[in-house]
């Protein structure tokens, strides 16, 4: 078996200055590194700047800055909302490398980290982008769909500017690909919470035996990411690990505060992860208002001048009999009617909508429904997620963001068919789907 020495790094190739530095201040004071995420030009391409500059003042130990892509598989609906978002903005591999820069000149001195994808890197030019990123004071770069075993060009250029390749591990990684990164990666490894996308979650499993695994392989320090959400999730990651990646959870407070309110609300949100300040932040009721992302909604569509708008999520899932296109768009429209139906949704409320499908359905894409129901405007994502071993099979999942009166305890999610058993709570029965799409009721 290959121990830790063999694959140990050494230090001068343990990772950028600011790098080393920061991890070794925070193993200094006894805490977990806080790593939280933005994505470049989400909201607005200024407002993404003024987040950044607040999350450090806050007291983040390193900086992730997601690169808008148009495909970003990794990501779940979350992040996905905002590289669309920020994509609209105009933001590219190059925009994001200036706003890196804008932050080194405004007095920034953590470590800064790109993540993004492949296909913009290589248009780019690998050699250029190593140059400009040490130039643009950027100190590594996570590429969730670059596998170590073809990231040789790619790891040397940027090594040769002092510029990190971080690569993600999962609960499922074998031990030699473990060892695979260990080998070529430099900076710190990122080690996924569990196996899927990313995206808040109630909590995490035991990451013990999985953070002692990978430690068997490398020197470098440890970080988890995918589903942290609280300060308690940091102590958790802290007692086995490096450092911690705040991404959706974060991203999703921030959208129930005013645009011009974010920046702050960060600074509290870095404060409160770091045990500083009361956590999450107090976002009074009157400030809950949708984010400057989501369009404007038509008058017709709102009762009052006083009426809250706000911008919500929708959920949905069911199943399929056999992976043929009649099924996938028969199942899909079932659910996306009964979710307008149930919430009373209006195509010109849609601000997006995602959906993904376990990797084994690939007879037509699901969200070929919406555009049946005449969403031609709305901007759709799909994807497929990962397979996950013993998990429920034939599944299609939906993520609407809407604009809509209604509270978040107002809204009404849908699961049918099968996935009626992954949500009870939200599950709706044969009888009620009819009765709510004014069908008859099956015998």
């Amino acid at each position: 078996m290959t121990t830790a020495e063999t694959y140990a790094l050494t230090p001068t190739a343990a990772g950028s200055p600011r790098t080393v530095a920061a991890f070794a201040k925070a193993r200094a004071e006894g805490r977990t590194a806080i790593i939280p995420f933005v994505t470049a030009g989400y909201p607005t391409p200024e407002i993404s700047e003024d987040v950044a500059l607040a999350i450090v003042r806050g007291g983040a130990d390193l900086l992730e800055i997601g690169v808008p892509f148009s495909d970003p598989l990794a990501d779940g609906a979350t992040v996905q909302r905002t590289s669309q978002v920020a994509l609209t903005h105009g933001i590219t591999l190059r925009k994001s490398l200036e706003m890196a820069k804008r932050l080194r000149d405004q007095g920034v001195e953590i470590p800064l980290i790109l993540m993004g994808y492949v296909n913009p890197m290589l248009a780019y030019g690998i050699e250029k982008l190593a140059a400009d990123s040490a130039a643009h004071g950027v100190d590594g770069y996570i590429v969730p769909d670059l596998p170590s075993e073809e990231a040789a060009e790619i790891s040397a250029a940027l090594r040769a500017q002092g510029v990190d390749l971080i690569f993600l591990i999962a609960p499922t990684s074998t031990d030699e690909r473990i060892a695979e990164v260990a080998r070529v990666g430099s900076g710190w490894v990122y080690c996924v919470s569990t196996t899927g996308v990313t995206g808040a979650r109630a909590s995490l499993p035991d990451l013990k035996p999985y953070v002692d695994r990978v430690r068997g392989y490398t020197s470098l320090p440890i970080a988890v990411g995918f589903g942290v959400s609280n300060p308690e999730h940091v102590a958790q990651i802290g007692e086995i690990a490096d450092g911690a990646v705040i991404a959706s959870a974060m991203i999703n407070f921030l959208d129930t505060a005013p645009v011009e309110e974010q920046a702050q609300v960060a600074e509290r949100y870095v404060r409160g992860l770091r045990g500083e300040e009361e956590f999450p932040p107090v976002v009074s009721a009157s400030e809950q208002v949708a984010s400057a992302t989501a369009p404007a909604v038509a008058t017709s569509n709102v009762a009052s001048p006083s009426l809250s708008i706000a911008c919500r999520g929708v959920r949905g899932a069911t199943t399929i009999e056999s992976n043929t296109a009649e099924d996938i768009l028969e199942a899909t429209t079932d659910l996306l009617e009964a979710l307008i139906k149930l919430n009373d949704i209006q195509p010109e409320d849609v601000v997006s909508a995602v959906f993904t499908t376990t990797p084994e359905l690939t007879a037509a894409f699901p969200a070929l429904a919406a555009r049946k129901l005449g969403w031609t405007e709305v901007p759709l994502l799909c994807a497929h997620e990962m397979n996950v071993p013993g998990s429920l099979q034939g599944v299609i999942r939906i993520l609407l963001h809407i604009n809509s009166p209604r509270s978040a305890a107002e809204i009404r999610h849908v699961y049918l068919r099968e996935a009626r058993a992954l949500r009870p709570e939200w599950a709706l029965t044969d009888s009620e789907l009819a009765d709510a799409l004014g069908r008859p009721v099956p015998a």
